[in-house]
């Protein structure tokens, strides 16, 4: 998230819901956007708001290591990790339902 040149390499840069909802000429940005938007939308949901925390804290304003995050977050790095694997499997359901609509 936070590394565009590595993010130019990403291809969900091709997928429907960047192309359709791009910034002009700026499809980085937007992947950018609608990635804080997913992670974001977990925190609508009390049960989701674990992940959210653990995917802010690792990609949004990551901290400079995952166990450094679990320390952030309070958390054991294993109840981190799982958080974190979680987190990853709402946001890519949260993207493909954007994608199929």
């Amino acid at each position: 998230y936070t590394r565009p040149d590595q993010l130019a390499q990403n291809p969900l840069l091709r997928s429907k819901v960047v192309q359709t909802t791009a910034v002009p000429h700026n499809p980085i940005a937007t992947l950018q956007d609608l990635l804080q938007q997913a992670i974001i939308s977990l925190n609508n949901n009390p049960k989701d708001a674990k992940f959210h925390r653990a995917l802010w804290h690792t990609y949004i304003e990551p901290a400079p290591t995952q166990e450094r995050a679990a320390e952030q977050l309070n958390l054991p790095f294993n109840t981190y990790r799982y958080h974190l694997a979680n987190g990853l499997e709402r946001v890519t359901a949260w993207l493909w339902q954007r994608e199929v609509q």
